[in-house]
């Protein structure tokens, strides 16, 4: 009897350690299920978080492609100043300008006399102003077209002469108004024959649509016949070709026009902040200035004037008009 109860103390301690193992084994299963479950929660949440920087760098590499590709604003070369044109964005009004002008020139009229042509252009608004277009005597202001005519020739002209002398007889032309250098680069633009020289720089007008600004004769030369015709329209749209960087060596034409010595007309009735490229042309009984004003928006302004009895008086009246458009069209940009 006691052997038997002695076996079946054992059996049942036997089948206690049984159990216990039975239920630690049962434990470690789960602790084992457990670290697997958050094993694999991990390495989803990194996969997902590895697929979503990898969609935000697609997504990002998409807008700048679509950025560089349809820019808001046009690609802008480095030959020309960064203003654009949209005509929806602002119209100028100019004539109450126009009338200011206008009675100026009846002004000085009555004391000098003379015919009055003036032309203005906003490029960023597309707005121009115009008051009698009719061809002028361009006195010095024909050294932008003979200035154009060279650089648009410029490699052979070079090949030819040397760049550093071509290069001086440019900037002495058009920044203190040399009339030998003007006469010489002339020359060299018909290899050595004035003459067509001359021609050249009326074909190179013609091919621009400048259909009114002509070469008759040399600076120094007396011609009875021939002499030098632009308008204020023509000379106008030269200088916003430049401006636009559409024309060869548009950036170091405008270079030598900023650098412009003459500055007794346009740029004495606008503030000495503001950056302007022009050129004067007078003779003696002509006072001429085109400009670039560099203001909130660039604008082109052109004032001439034939046939006048005094020197002085339009200087005057050409500082007075472009005072009157200064402080117009500030306002209006």
């Amino acid at each position: 009897m006691k052997e038997n109860e002695k076996k079946a103390v054992q059996a049942d301690e036997k089948s206690a350690v049984s159990k216990k193992k039975n239920k630690k084994n049962k434990n470690r299963t789960v602790v084992a299920a457990v670290i697997c479950s958050l094993a694999v929660l991990a390495i989803a949440s990194a996969s997902f978080v590895l697929l979503s920087m990898q969609a935000d760098k697609k997504e990002k590499t998409m807008i700048d492609s679509t950025a560089a590709a349809t820019p808001d604003e046009p690609e802008v070369k480095l030959e020309q100043v960064q203003y654009y044109i949209d005509e929806n964005q602002y119209k100028i009004d100019f004539d109450p300008l126009q009338e200011d002008i206008e009675t100026t020139i009846d002004n000085v009229k009555q004391i000098a006399g003379g015919e009055w042509s003036v032309y203005i252009s906003v490029p960023s608004s597309n707005s121009t102003l115009s008051i009698n277009q009719k061809k002028m005597q361009a006195a010095s202001v024909i050294k932008l077209f003979v200035m154009g005519a060279v650089y648009d020739d410029y490699d052979a002209i070079i090949k030819k002469y040397g760049e550093d002398e071509v290069e001086e007889l440019i900037e002495q032309m058009i920044v203190v108004s040399d009339n030998d250098c003007a006469d010489e680069l002339v020359t060299m633009i018909g290899r050595g024959n004035s003459k067509t020289g001359k021609k050249a720089v009326t074909d190179y007008c013609q091919k621009l649509g400048l259909s009114n600004t002509v070469m008759g004769r040399l600076i120094h030369e007396n011609d009875d016949v021939n002499d030098n015709f632009t308008t204020t329209e023509d000379t106008a749209h030269f200088l916003e070709m430049i401006l636009d960087g559409e024309l060869p060596h548009s950036k170091e034409m405008l270079r030598h026009l900023e650098r412009q010595e003459r500055k007794s007309k346009i740029p004495a009735g606008i503030p000495t902040s503001v950056t302007i490229a022009n050129k004067t042309g007078e003779l003696e009984d002509v006072q001429n200035d085109a400009a670039i004003v560099f203001a909130k928006q660039p604008y082109i302004i052109c004032v001439m004037s034939d046939g006048v009895l005094d020197y002085q008086t339009p200087i005057d009246a050409i500082v007075e008009i472009s005072n009157e458009s200064y402080n117009y069209l500030v306002t209006k940009m």
